[in-house]
């Protein structure tokens, strides 16, 4: 087999693992919404409750929370993409960066968040964007910028849930909005030598020089 099948083979697997795990973690937050009202459970009175003891338990189950079914839909696809990029660019190696994201990004919104049970998986959205844009332009890699971009357009909406003023008298939390847009900004700088990298000047050097002597 040479070099560039065994790169499409790599390729394919790192994009089913990918998509694997990205269908896997989306999936669990459906479930426990089935669960919740196929049994009348009440399990978002387990939340994130900031400031309190009992309430730091909502930091692991926050994400799989959610209000209602619309709630849970407008997250999905979102949560789905951005959790297949980070799977694909950082392969086995995304289980740690989303470890970072989703209990820092909790803890924050325990520490800033108003007196009130807080549910949902935008915060992990918000987390995961941010950590994408600032790992695409700070590292400059091709396909990881790329990606940056394709998540700008697709959710540069977002920047409004960071202002307060528009979600007074709402229970959106914009307090796990702006927790993730500052987690994903960390790990980001935090993890910028991890995954792909933008290739040296050395490198390309070297690249243009193989493909000379294979054309002679």
């Amino acid at each position: 087999m040479c070099a560039m099948e065994e790169n499409i083979t790599d390729d394919r697997k790192e994009l089913r693992y990918a998509v694997f795990y990205s269908l896997l973690l989306t999936v669990l937050p459906w479930v426990v919404q089935i669960v919740n009202v196929a049994f009348s459970l009440d399990l978002n009175q387990y939340g994130l409750k900031p400031l309190e003891m009992r309430g730091l338990l909502g930091i692991l189950t926050m994400p799989f929370l959610h209000a209602d079914w619309s709630h849970l839909i407008s997250n999905t696809p979102p949560l789905m993409v951005l959790i297949g990029g980070l799977f694909l660019f950082h392969n086995r190696g995304g289980w740690q960066i989303l470890g970072y994201l989703y209990i820092i990004c909790g803890f924050l919104t325990w520490c800033m968040g108003r007196s009130a049970t807080h549910i949902g998986a935008s915060g992990l959205v918000y987390a995961l964007a941010a950590f994408h844009f600032v790992s695409g332009v700070i590292k400059k890699e091709t396909r990881q910028l790329a990606f940056a971009l394709l998540v700008t357009f697709l959710y540069g909406g977002f920047v409004w849930a960071f202002f307060p003023t528009l979600y007074m008298g709402t229970s959106i939390s914009w307090e796990g909005h702006l927790s993730g847009l500052l987690t994903g900004i960390i790990i980001a700088l935090y993890c910028r030598n991890e995954g792909p990298q933008a290739p040296t000047l050395l490198e390309d050097e070297e690249e243009n020089e193989l493909k000379v002597d294979d054309n002679q």
